[in-house]
């Protein structure tokens, strides 16, 4: 019964830890979105999203990859 018990946990654990990380990435998005001033709500609303939310992840990363650069306010240091 004990090994029955463990396996119980197992599916809600992983949900709760993919949705987890799934929230950092949107708030990174968010982070991001803002900085190139590209609709940051709507990006991560987009990203929350359970059905859909990695799919925007690669989306984003395209779009803004392909997008002509925007100056930021806090430019990356040189190397």
């Amino acid at each position: 019964m004990h090994s029955f018990a463990a396996h119980s946990f197992a599916g809600p654990i992983l949900m709760i830890g993919i949705w987890v990380i799934q929230l950092l990435i949107a708030f990174l998005i968010y982070r991001d979105a803002k900085e190139q001033k590209m609709f940051a709500p709507v990006w991560t609303v987009l990203a929350i999203l359970p059905l859909f939310g990695y799919l925007t992840d690669v989306l984003y990363l395209i779009i803004r990859e392909l997008r002509s650069p925007r100056k930021t306010e806090n430019p990356p240091a040189s190397l």
